[in-house]
């Protein structure tokens, strides 16, 4: 992909994606007096996720499969809530909880 400079501000007409910056300097070494080369080289740009997003990069493409409600617990709750049949498993509960929190620690 190359981008145009149209307005005539640089010297180059085009810069390529791919093109790196390559910088050669010399100086002397004012101990030794010799003289010391040396040469820049611009890589291309990398990212690297850390531990903690990749774990939520895989959790999100889990959740992305997964349908978006089950209406059908859905109303197997509400059924249970109405009729006062609905019980909390504190236990796993306080569990699950200590489970989240773990993972932010």
């Amino acid at each position: 992909m190359a981008i145009n400079i149209g307005n005539g501000l640089g010297n180059q007409a085009s810069i390529g994606k791919n093109d790196r910056l390559q910088k050669t300097t010399e100086s002397t070494d004012n101990q030794t007096g010799q003289t010391v080369s040396s040469k820049e080289t611009l890589a291309e740009d990398t990212v690297q996720l850390s531990g903690a997003a990749q774990v939520l990069k895989d959790q999100e493409a889990k959740i992305s499969s997964l349908p978006v409600i089950d209406m059908d617990k859905v109303e197997r709750i509400k059924q249970e809530i109405a009729s006062g049949e609905y019980k909390i498993d504190t236990q796993k509960l306080a569990s699950n909880m200590q489970h989240i929190d773990a993972l932010f620690s």
